[in-house]
């Protein structure tokens, strides 16, 4: 009885397979890089957003006259074909006065008006301040644009990857290096509309001036973060 539980246990630690067998490869002489490269890009897109609000106890009236400036609003950045226009949030909602609703209705439409062309969005926006008020405006980096600087900087960061592997291989007395493993990210302002001071209502609007206007720049930075295993061959 025992030989046989004896040559049981045998049978099944031949069967478990051995850690550390000739299958697992071990690893030596790895090294973790990174490096970044980056630009300053001058922001080539003006984007800003109006609305109009108007308020009232007939709720019909009220959202018709909305309609209508907003229709107004469109139908005049239509006129313009380098300039973009969305039309954004519709809101209605019963106004309140220390908590209790005073039979007033207020509805408010936004829309958004983007172009390349500032000094055809700066007319634009200076006519449509006419009826409109200005909630937000200022300067993003294009998609595009953006889609070029990230791929000149890709070329960069690569190779300054390369140059830096080369030279660690060279100080630690390796003949060459194989690359293991590379992560590439991009990171940086994207850019947004700034928000004003605050937002004029319609009668200040109609005696406004074209909003003065800088566009800056902001920084676009790629990364590469990977690992490098020395040859000594």
């Amino acid at each position: 009885m025992r030989k046989t539980k004896l040559f049981l246990l045998l049978f099944l630690l031949a069967c478990v397979p051995l850690v550390g067998s000739a299958d697992d490869k071990l690893t030596y002489d790895r090294v973790s890089l990174n490096v970044t490269a980056s630009d300053e890009v001058e922001n080539d897109t003006l984007t800003a957003i109006l609305y109009y609000q108007r308020q009232g106890r007939n709720t019909s009236e009220v959202a018709d006259k909305v309609n209508q400036v907003i229709g107004w609003g469109v139908e005049r950045a239509k006129q313009e074909p380098d300039v973009k226009i969305q039309t954004l949030d519709y809101q209605t909602h019963p106004v309140y006065q220390n908590g209790k609703l005073t039979g007033i209705w207020r509805v408010r439409q936004s829309i958004r008006v983007q172009s390349k062309d500032v000094t055809k969005l700066s007319t634009l926006l200076g006519d449509l301040q006419e009826k409109l008020a200005i909630q937000h405006i200022g300067y993003q980096l294009s998609a595009d644009k953006r889609r070029q600087v990230e791929d000149e900087l890709t070329k960069t960061v690569i190779t300054r990857f390369k140059q830096k592997a080369g030279l660690v291989a060279q100080q630690l007395d390796a003949n060459d290096f194989r690359i293991v493993s590379l992560n590439i990210s991009s990171s940086g302002s994207r850019g947004r509309p700034m928000p004003m001071m605050r937002a004029m209502d319609v009668m200040e609007s109609k005696m406004a001036a074209t909003p003065a206007l800088e566009a800056g720049e902001q920084t676009v930075q790629i990364g590469v973060s990977g690992v490098i295993e020395l040859i000594r061959e």
